[in-house]
């Protein structure tokens, strides 16, 4: 069943013009997709029976200084976004989005693909230097 939540991400590639075969990460079910200087990666996996589908694009670190207002101005951009959120794990900020994989469709993996990357690109806190 999972195979095939893992064809449909790998017809979505193909259909941005990247064969899957070169974007598969190092475990089944990665993918590492780069737009522009922001790396996207793709998950499907098995968790307590269901099977979960995840798009992140790691944005930037965590900033030393002033890190309060940083999270309000995270906060604030997530009040914003659709169907996803800026994340952070260990000190790097991401935008998430995470779903249940049973409705995924290749046109629904494209939209998310161009959001997340959209979401990376308009993020004015990255520092120009990535």
């Amino acid at each position: 069943m999972i195979e095939n939540y893992y064809k449909i991400v790998e017809e979505a590639i193909l259909a941005l013009g990247i064969p899957a075969e070169l974007s598969r990460g190092p475990q089944i079910g990665q993918w590492n997709l780069k737009k522009g200087k922001f790396d996207i990666l793709i998950d499907v996996w098995e968790q307590e029976k269901n099977h979960l589908f995840q798009i992140v694009a790691p944005i930037c670190a965590i900033p030393d200084d002033n890190r309060e207002a940083f999270y309000l101005h995270l906060l604030n951009k997530n009040y914003g976004m659709s169907s996803m959120a800026y994340a952070i794990m260990d000190d790097s900020v991401f935008v998430k989005y995470t779903s249940e994989a049973n409705a995924l469709t290749q046109e629904i993996i494209l939209n998310l693909l161009t959001k997340v990357a959209f979401y990376a690109e308009q993020s004015d806190f990255v520092p120009a230097e990535i």
